[in-house]
């Protein structure tokens, strides 16, 4: 017997929103490309889900603390401010990234001096999230960057079916202590696949940080994971968090997304 829209949604375990929010993500890509550059110098939110937007200070695009060109978005959480799930302010890139190919990723990353959530409490700066099909369960980010205690550590997982609980739980490289008050250059180059070994290439600063090939996401799902980018604590905090991200973009090579090699407002002085 098929099941009704109430019965998928809640087997899911999501809101309807949450589903309505898959739903338009299954669709297409709304910028149409598979190379695109999301560097907030429109001014706007443009190509961007700002559905984990819950405040007007949640990401405001602004011209203070900058990697490149004129803007960057800052994001901010308070105490209080608990959503589905934990206290986020994240933007959602739309694209689906393809299996069996490589995509390439690069963002900016920076941390005021001032951060320091409390301690034992870890935040998401950046997530790949698995992209489940209405009425079917979420997994576990298959690579996300995450901060605890001063450190940074990149994490994954793998299960053959979509799950909170996945059968493999990675770190792939971990920073002990990370630098806050500075950009931080992000560059990856993953192969998503649901037959074999994914890999990924990750870069900071234009230098290697780590490499990784096995299995990696969900086999069941259909489609690949899609880019999140912001501040999402899952504990309690006790005062703001501000976290700064610039310059993103996703295409075909290292080259094409290296935040790296973008003037910034030094160098064009």
């Amino acid at each position: 017997m098929a099941r009704t829209d109430a019965q998928r949604i809640a087997a899911s375990g999501r809101t309807l929103e949450e589903e309505r929010d898959i739903a338009r993500a299954l669709e297409t890509d709304p910028r149409g490309s598979r190379s695109v550059r999301l560097d907030f110098e429109s001014g706007d939110f443009s190509g961007w889900s700002v559905r984990r937007l819950a405040k007007d200070y949640s990401a405001v695009i602004q011209s203070d603390v900058v990697r490149s060109g004129a803007k960057s978005c800052r994001f901010e959480i308070r105490p209080g401010d608990y959503v589905s799930q934990g206290f986020r302010a994240e933007l959602r890139d739309w694209y689906n990234a393809p299996f069996e190919a490589d995509t390439w990723y690069g963002f900016s990353t920076y941390l005021p001096k001032d951060f320091a959530p409390p301690q034992g409490v870890g935040v998401v700066l950046a997530q790949w999230h698995d992209q489940a099909e209405l009425g079917d369960p979420a997994g576990k980010p298959p690579l996300a960057i995450r901060y605890l205690d001063g450190a940074l550590r990149f994490t994954g997982a793998f299960s053959e079916v979509a799950s909170q609980d996945p059968e493999k739980r990675y770190v792939f490289h971990e920073i002990p202590r990370i630098a806050r008050g500075a950009w931080l250059d992000f560059v990856f180059g993953i192969h998503w696949s649901r037959n074999g070994d994914s890999s990924i290439d990750a870069f900071l600063g234009g230098e290697s940080l780590f490499r990784f090939d096995g299995p990696l996401g969900y086999r069941n799902e259909i489609k690949g994971p899609y880019f999140k980018l912001g501040v999402y604590a899952s504990g309690e905090i006790t005062k703001p968090l501000v976290v700064y991200h610039d310059n993103y973009s996703r295409a075909d090579s290292f080259a094409a997304v290296d935040p790296g090699a973008v003037p910034t407002p030094a160098d064009k002085a």
